[in-house]
């Protein structure tokens, strides 16, 4: 799976399996609360495709908010995995 980056790079964000990418996620929310239940906002709306009201029930949150939510989520997402690939990669390297 992958993404485009802010600069309309694409970004891969599964290189070795699931397990690396979830690792990936883990170190994104650390021991944030909040990012933990924006994830999960996420993988229902994503991968459950769940219709934003019905997740907003689970959550006690309009959908209005939950659709904020999402997009800082992907947002934070976005500039975590990019630092995160731009460290791993030998052409911005510290030499």
């Amino acid at each position: 799976m992958s993404v485009c980056n802010r600069h309309g790079l694409q970004v891969d964000l599964i290189r070795s399996g699931p397990d690396q990418f979830q690792r990936k996620l883990a170190d994104f929310a650390g021991d944030n609360d909040l990012r933990w239940k924006y994830l999960a906002m996420l993988v229902l709306r994503e991968n459950g495709g769940w219709h934003l009201d019905w997740i907003g029930k689970v959550f006690g949150h309009p959908k209005g908010h939950v659709t904020r939510c999402l997009r800082r989520v992907k947002q934070q997402l976005r500039e975590h995995l990019e630092a995160d690939v731009l460290e791993d990669d030998p052409l911005f390297a510290d030499d």
